[in-house]
């Protein structure tokens, strides 16, 4: 039996009970996350927290959550590079070589990445279990070995900023009477000077990078701290709720999602951690009978939303062409279009997805029901692993953050636990789609 069927049923049922079945495009995280980030100073975000917020998800129902995914900002940043305005034509010239300019560069950053993912891809493959453990994901990867591959990134990055903000300056120069577009560009323009000798001016916060220096970075913000969500998620049971699993029954409601199903879902729906890392477990592959249900103690949705250098409004008349800036899409360029087009929004296009909400769950507990015979095939296996995982929950086997877990066995059918952990799990986000509905900012930060 196919996992699928499983992967629906989780899904849907947390939309029903989390949302009280309101459509707030939901994407379900293959591999959860742990929330143990540490308490930031004040004018700072942790960058645990920042590359969780700031990226731009996945098009898809269930994704894979890796640090190194496209940021919001940069896409955001990337639309000004295809918005055309009338200047004189003794000018245009010069704006136009700039605007190349910037593109090339733009291009050669989604080509260093793309270099890069598949890099760690064919390490991967060529590593196994041991390179899996050592690198679950690129982003550490990055960090140690692939690190040739992130300071080329950085590199080109660099280069990119430069010369958008040279075409930004030039721009604003040109743009007499526009100020709309104008207030748009000044937006997306890193702060100068040092971020440790000066506050963070309006859409900007400081967070430290991987040697622990702080860089100016937008803003995003979060409607509670960490440590709000934990006192919330341990005083009661608010937003408790079960997902019930049944190996034998089809759910095709999955289909009609707001990605239409679509799932790369890369990950294993059972696994183990058998102490070496996670490891497939074909549970509900070999018995058709398995039944399984999922109980959290609470729940809460964080609300996010990206900081006032985003103008939601400004995307949004952009993509209806009633922007009173006097701007418009570039010639080659479409609002919304297909695979393979040149499109600014949408499913295909540059700037696609926003993070507006992150569902976070406390303490999950499990039962799995099975026939004795997969109970016993699998009870010694199960009684010495480290960890449980099922779909979006896992129950211990966190490495760097271990979170312990009980279980136990019993009738010879049922493996039953639960997390022990005090940490909130991250079991998904919500998300928006910029041009293709209004997303605005915060008020302030």
């Amino acid at each position: 039996m196919s996992n699928q069927n499983l992967l629906s049923q989780s899904y849907n049922q947390i939309i029903n009970q989390v949302m009280q079945g309101q459509n707030q495009n939901f994407q379900m995280l293959a591999q959860p996350i742990d929330f143990s980030w540490p308490v930031a100073p004040t004018g700072q975000m942790s960058p645990e927290a920042y590359q969780l917020v700031s990226i731009m998800p996945q098009w898809s129902d269930v994704a894979a959550y890796s640090a190194s995914s496209s940021t919001f900002f940069s896409a955001y940043n990337n639309i000004f590079a295809h918005v055309t305005f009338k200047v004189s034509p003794e000018k245009q010239n010069d704006l136009n070589q700039l605007q190349n300019q910037w593109q090339v560069a733009l291009n050669a950053i989604n080509g260093a990445t793309t270099e890069a993912s598949t890099a760690y891809e064919t390490a991967k493959q060529n590593g196994g279990a041991v390179f899996s453990a050592m690198y679950p994901d690129i982003t550490a990867w990055l960090a140690g070995p692939g690190s040739a591959y992130q300071n080329k990134i950085n590199n080109l990055t660099e280069t990119a900023k430069a010369l958008g903000n040279q075409y930004k300056e030039l721009s604003e120069a040109l743009l007499v009477g526009k100020d709309e577009l104008v207030a748009a560009m000044k937006a997306t323009k890193e702060p100068t000077g040092s971020p440790g000798s000066q506050p963070s001016p309006p859409g900007w916060t400081k967070v430290p990078n991987s040697a622990g220096d702080l860089e100016w970075q937008p803003s995003f913000n979060i409607g509670t701290t960490g440590q709000d969500w934990r006192a919330q998620l341990t005083s009661g049971t608010q937003g408790a709720f079960t997902v019930n699993l049944d190996a034998g029954k089809s759910d095709t409601s999955f289909d009609h999602s707001w990605a239409g199903g679509s799932a790369s879902y890369g990950n294993f729906f059972w696994g183990i951690n058998g102490g070496g890392g996670w490891e497939k477990w074909d549970l509900s592959e070999s018995d058709a009978g398995v039944q399984a249900s999922i109980s959290v103690k609470s729940s809460t949705i964080v609300p996010i939303t990206p900081g006032v250098w985003y103008d939601g409004g400004f995307m949004k008349d952009l993509a209806r062409n009633t922007s009173g800036s006097g701007a418009t899409i570039e010639q080659g360029w479409q609002v919304n279009g297909g695979q393979g087009s040149n499109s600014l929004f949408g499913q295909y296009g540059i700037l696609s997805t926003v993070v507006t909400g992150l569902v976070v769950v406390y303490q999950p507990s499990f039962k799995i029901t099975m026939n004795s015979s997969t109970f016993s095939q699998y009870k010694e296996k199960f009684d010495a692993s480290g960890g449980l995982r099922i779909g979006p929950f896992t129950f211990g086997g966190h490495g760097g953050h271990e979170s312990t877990y009980t279980h136990s066995t019993s009738n010879g059918t049922t493996y039953e636990g639960g997390s022990t952990s005090t940490d909130p799990l991250i079991i998904g986000m919500t998300v928006a789609f910029p041009g293709v509905e209004e997303v605005m900012p915060a008020k302030s930060n």
